[in-house]
C-alpha cells in the first residue's frame, strides 16, 4: 500500500514514487487542490510547541540536518486565498456542490465528529468555492449549447440559489447535469 492508493490521489502518489522517483515538485495547496482549510497549527493543546507554525513539512533545517519547525511560520492561509488564484479544489473541508448542502461550522461538542479546530475552515470562503463550481457547470453547458445545439439542464431550483446558481431544489437535491447529444464530440468544443 501507499499514500491515498484506494482514490485519486494514490495514483499521484503511485507516479511519483514509483515510476517516477525524484521528479515531484511540491505546489501551493492554497493554489492547487485547495481545501478551505487552515495550514497553520492552531492546536490541540499536546502540541502546544507548533502552534502558529505552518502543517507543511518545513523547508529550513537546523545545524543539525534535522527539520527547523520552530521558524516554519511564513506559510499562506488558504481560507482567504482570492478564488481566482485557484487552479483546483477539493471540497474535502467543505461540502461537494453537488449535495446541495450548506457549509456550516463543525460543532466542537459533538463526539461523533474526529477532533476539529474549531476554525478549520472559513465558512463563507467554501461557499464562495461552491458557487465557482456551479458557476463553472453553467458555463459549460453554455458552450455545450453553442457547439451542439443541446439546451441545458433547468437551473429552476430555488434552494440557496445565490451559491447553487438554480442547481439545486433542496438539500441533497441536485439538479443533474445533460448529457451531450448522442454522437457529438465533445472535444469539438475545445478546439482539440
Amino acid at each position: 500500500g501507499f499514500q491515498g492508493a484506494m482514490a485519486y490521489q494514490g495514483a499521484v502518489a503511485y507516479y511519483y514514487d514509483q515510476i517516477a522517483p525524484g521528479t515531484a515538485v511540491e505546489l501551493n495547496v492554497c493554489r492547487y487542490n485547495q481545501v478551505a482549510a487552515d495550514v497553520i497549527w492552531r492546536g490541540p493543546e499536546r502540541h502546544e510547541k507548533h502552534r502558529g507554525q505552518c502543517r507543511e513539512h518545513p523547508r529550513g533545517r537546523l545545524p543539525d540536518g534535522s527539520p527547523d519547525y520552530v521558524s516554519n511560520t511564513a506559510c499562506e492561509d488558504c481560507r482567504v486565498t482570492p478564488i481566482e488564484e485557484v487552479w483546483s479544489a477539493h471540497y474535502t473541508a467543505c461540502k461537494k456542490p453537488w449535495e446541495c448542502r450548506m457549509a456550516y461550522p463543525r460543532v466542537p461538542r459533538d463526539k461523533r465528529q474526529v477532533y476539529r479546530l474549531e476554525n478549520l475552515v472559513n465558512v463563507t470562503y467554501c461557499m464562495s468555492l461552491v458557487r465557482e463550481w456551479f458557476a463553472l457547470r453553467r458555463d459549460f453547458e453554455d458552450e455545450l449549447k453553442r457547439a451542439s445545439g443541446k439546451e441545458p439542464s433547468r437551473r429552476d431550483g430555488k434552494y440557496e440559489d445565490g451559491h447553487f446558481l438554480g442547481y439545486c431544489r433542496g438539500s441533497g437535491g441536485y439538479i443533474p447535469i445533460e448529457a451531450p447529444p448522442d454522437g457529438f464530440d465533445i472535444e469539438r468544443m475545445y478546439g482539440l
